[in-house]
């Protein structure tokens, strides 16, 4: 975040030098996943859109590598009246996927089936139904149940990201599908735009803005455009985030003198504040439970993360690990803590569990700002400036190969996952 990193950077001045990280890689292997798509020759276009989909939202997720179809033993025809499982063992297939396509006069339905051929067992079935026109939420809905019936983890691909995209003087809210479809400009000309967070109802996002040469906090409407103010105190107005249960919206106030985490209650339209020290607490992040809040503040004499806890204010220390750790972001699982942190001179990605332990570190180099979970807990958006040029990039949260999402022609920043 960009307000944290003014706050701090006389703290901690940035410098080029590098540092030698060891990056955290799981010895999770992605399983080879045959996938096949059946449909009648009249539906050709349509299956190969979905075929393609559900191939790009499987393997990004680098938990699956999808086989090339001219290693299968059997045609995809004799897949629709029998199965013979050592076919698929012969080439390797961890899973055995296999979409059945029919067009009727109510719209579409996809019967889909997921096997494991090592252990001669079927996973899952099931009927999917689609009426809509655009193809691409049902090839999403398919990767997500052949996700899900693989691994046994919610799938998160018919989930949206929100990004800013500067040029000049001005920032859009950039919309896009989480593959990087439909993109588009949902809010243009924003005098600075940062910490765009959506509602857990993700028809609301709050942001940080500038009106007047002043900082406020608003809530911008996906659907109608409209603008609310709701923080327009003197100094700082930042880094808001929504509660789980979308009651609150937690932010950095400092009209008080100085800077403190308090939370807006989005009924009554009222504020309190929640932390009371006189060093910098910023970066609120709400626990899946609602129960506890993780900030940054540098009362310890550099800037480390904290929890504190709503019922009764209680403080802990989290961060144990380094000088700098800071912009923490609770994963929907509740387990870790993603954060920015350093090691030497070089700016990092990682991830620790609640009582600052075992940190992994996932990417690194540049200057590296505003983790942001998938709703399913197991890839990491943040934006990264390399020689001037910012881009947003995923990451699993599990250890893998960090992938550029925006282009080189744009400078994109501040992402945020839809719930």
């Amino acid at each position: 975040m960009r307000i944290l990193l003014i706050c701090l950077v006389i703290l901690f001045p940035y410098a080029a030098q590098a540092a030698k990280f060891e990056i955290f890689q799981s010895k999770y292997q992605p399983l080879k996943l045959a996938w096949i798509i059946n449909a009648s020759p009249e539906d050709a276009a349509t299956s190969n859109l979905i075929r393609n989909v559900v191939r790009h939202d499987l393997e990004s997720s680098q938990s699956f590598v999808v086989l090339n179809p001219l290693s299968f033993l059997a045609d995809s025809k004799q897949t629709e009246s029998r199965i013979d499982y050592s076919d698929w063992r012969i080439i390797g297939a961890d899973i055995l996927a296999i979409a059945h396509l029919h067009r009727d006069a109510d719209g579409w339905k996809v019967y889909v089936e997921v096997h494991d051929p090592f252990r001669n067992k079927v996973l899952s079935r099931i009927t999917l139904e689609h009426s809509g026109k655009i193809l691409r939420p049902l090839a999403h809905q398919i990767a997500n149940h052949i996700y899900h019936a693989a691994t046994g983890i919610v799938g998160y691909f018919n989930s949206h990201i929100l990004y800013v995209r500067k040029h000049g003087d001005k920032a859009d809210l950039i919309y896009m599908d989480q593959d990087g479809a439909n993109r588009q400009a949902v809010g243009r000309n924003f005098t600075l735009l940062l910490s765009p967070d959506w509602s857990p109802d993700n028809r609301l996002v709050a942001l940080n803005t500038y009106v007047g040469n002043r900082p406020r906090l608003e809530t911008f409407n996906l659907s109608s455009g409209k603008r609310s103010a709701f923080g327009t105190f003197p100094g700082l107005n930042s880094t808001p985030e929504w509660s789980p249960d979308g009651r609150f919206i937690a932010a950095t106030l400092s009209y008080t003198g100085n800077a403190e985490i308090h939370i807006f209650n989005t009924r009554t339209r009222k504020w309190r504040q929640l932390t009371h020290n006189p060093a910098i607490d910023t970066t609120p992040t709400w626990s899946p439970d609602g129960k506890w809040i993780a900030f940054t503040s540098d009362r310890g004499g550099s800037p480390q993360i904290y929890r504190i806890r709503i019922s009764d204010g209680q403080v802990q220390r989290i961060s144990t690990n380094g000088p700098y750790n800071t912009s923490p972001a609770w994963s929907p699982a509740g387990d870790r803590i993603a954060l920015i942190t350093r090691k030497g001179w070089e700016y990092a990605l990682a991830t620790m569990r609640l009582d600052g332990s075992d940190v992994r570190y996932l990417v690194t180099s540049g200057r590296i700002e505003s983790p942001a979970w998938s709703p399913n807990a197991q890839m990491l958006l943040f934006s990264k400036e390399v020689k001037g040029i910012r881009k947003v990039y995923r990451v699993p949260g599990w250890g893998g190969k960090a992938q550029a999402i925006t282009t080189p022609a744009e400078d994109a920043s501040d992402p945020a996952w839809s719930h």
